[in-house]
């Protein structure tokens, strides 16, 4: 008899350990982001926190390095519901969401307060974009935007020190336009190339400079292909944290709020990390003489695209966020 029951109950926590397994759920997040970057540390966050808060009943499962394809495929995935989540740059996304185009923009943010500030996820830039999402009927949602470095120049011809050094240089730029429209102002020969095909094409010379933070110019051995980095600091890097309408559906409103808050957590986690990471990862590359550093004159650079910021959001229909930026005191 003793026997029996012990079998019984066995086989009670047995089928209730599947009937677990089979409520759990996971959701596979991608990024184009290799170690280190500020991308996967927001990564992690999210999956540490949404996991904790449901005590694992939700799972997420991150896909580095751009496992599941470069960032325009994968949210094209996201639409039909095969990938569930991705973080990644605001410039791969402009083809769904042009807005993002305003990102662009060199010299946006003014100082790093300001820049978070702006990532708030109750403030107005946040919101803006929210309702970009929400009208686009691109079957995403906007959980949240984030930080991920300084953007920089970086070359594998010469020391870039002025702007005048940029003159006739093949610059590599994402898919938006007004990229190219900033660095031809500089007096650069934009051409477009998904960042996964940029180490061959600055092996090839197909290219020879182009801009990031300096966690993807480390975290991608760049610097192995263009040992000239110039601090033209142009641009605080705008990510977005987002999710598949299909994925968000499945949701209760309680785990929606749960995806919220976990996602304004990442957020944080991204800004914080993009800044670690600007100021700790390159000077050992720069002492052990792997990269050559150039302090760069910043102010002709700020004369030439400043007349451009009214012009670019005019163009885009994004004139309310610009005004939304420069109110943030």
């Amino acid at each position: 008899m003793m026997n029996r029951m012990m079998g019984a109950l066995a086989a009670c926590a047995v089928a209730a350990g599947l009937a677990g397994t089979a409520d759990a759920e996971t959701l596979r997040l991608s990024t184009q982001g290799n170690p280190p970057h500020p991308w996967l540390d927001a990564a992690e966050t999210l999956k540490a926190e949404v996991e904790a808060a449901t005590d694992g009943r939700i799972e997420i499962e991150i896909f580095p390095g751009a496992t599941l394809g470069r960032d325009a495929t994968a949210l094209d995935e996201m639409r039909l519901g095969t990938i569930d989540l991705l973080i990644g740059g605001t410039q791969e996304a402009t083809p769904f969401f042009p807005e993002f185009q305003l990102f662009s923009i060199s010299y946006l943010f003014p100082s790093i307060e300001v820049f978070r500030k702006a990532m708030d996820p109750e403030g107005p830039v946040v919101g803006y974009f929210d309702r970009v999402y929400q009208d686009s009927g691109n079957g995403l949602v906007l959980l949240g935007l984030t930080g991920g470095g300084i953007r920089n120049l970086s070359n594998n011809a010469k020391e870039v020190a002025s702007i005048d050094d940029l003159a006739g240089m093949k610059m590599r730029v994402p898919g938006s336009r007004l990229d190219a429209v900033m660095w031809e102002a500089s007096g650069a020969q934009p051409i477009s190339l998904p960042f996964t095909e940029l180490y061959t094409a600055l092996q090839t010379g197909v290219a020879n400079a182009f801009e990031s933070s300096i966690s993807a110019y480390v975290g991608n051995k760049l610097y192995e292909v263009a040992p000239y980095h110039s601090t033209t600091q142009h641009q605080f890097m705008v990510s977005h944290i987002t999710i598949s309408q299909i994925a968000w559906d499945r949701l209760s409103d309680e785990d929606k709020t749960i995806f919220r808050e976990a996602a304004a957590k990442a957020a944080v986690v991204g800004i914080d990390k993009g800044i670690e990471y600007d100021s700790s990862l390159l000077q050992p590359l720069v002492d052990s003489g792997q990269v050559i550093l150039s302090e760069v004159d910043k102010a002709p650079f700020i004369e030439v695209v400043r007349p451009l910021h009214d012009e670019v959001a005019e163009q885009i229909g994004a004139s309310e966020v610009l005004d939304a930026i420069r109110n943030i005191d």
